[in-house]
């Protein structure tokens, strides 16, 4: 997950962030964050994951990217933030969406389970308009704002038990895709 994102992110997109010349990842890994990861049944290769933070504590849209919301920024236990979304680069053309539409269905699924009712995400313009013809019930939190060469914009999507029956054919995963599996850092003595 880490090396695909350093992939993705640095070596793609070119965005200053921190990694070691193979892997990506930033203060925001920690033991507070979900990841939601998709993975090759055969091989068990990365496909594609994402990274949910909680808003009760330090996070992107709070910490880097305040001024993209007019109001206030969405806050609490039940919201959490959708950053670090990637497709892996290893994926064929042909399967790229059907691996973005399975991670769409999955933050849908979790957060159904976990009592989730908001998820924020700071996303560039291309993408943006991408999730506004999802079907979700999705508002904008703010104008979108040049920063650094990219039209950047931050959002709030609203989840309730109708979620996945709005999610229009584009973005449509039809089966359940979510397994949960509790991770327990070993301990060192």
């Amino acid at each position: 997950m880490h090396e695909d994102r350093k992939k993705v992110f640095v070596d793609t997109l070119n965005w200053t962030v921190p990694h070691d010349g193979r892997q990506e990842a930033d203060q925001y890994d920690t033991d507070h964050a979900d990841y939601l990861i998709l993975r090759d049944v055969a091989s068990g290769d990365h496909l594609g994951s994402v990274r949910l933070l909680p808003t009760t504590g330090s996070h992107m849209l709070a910490d880097v990217f305040p001024f993209l919301c007019e109001g206030a920024i969405p806050r609490g236990p039940s919201v959490r933030e959708i950053t670090r979304l990637v497709v892996s680069p290893s994926v064929p053309v042909r399967d790229r969406l059907m691996v973005r539409n399975m991670l769409g269905r999955a933050m849908i699924e979790f957060g159904l389970q976990t009592g989730i009712t908001k998820y924020t995400a700071v996303c560039e313009f291309g993408f943006l308009t991408q999730l506004l013809s999802s079907g979700w019930h999705i508002k904008p939190l703010g104008m979108p704002q040049l920063v650094a060469g990219s039209l950047i914009g931050a959002l709030q999507i609203r989840l309730d038990r109708h979620s996945l029956a709005l999610t229009n054919e584009a973005w449509r995963h039809d089966a359940p895709v979510l397994r949960m599996i509790e991770h327990t850092p070993a301990l060192v003595a």
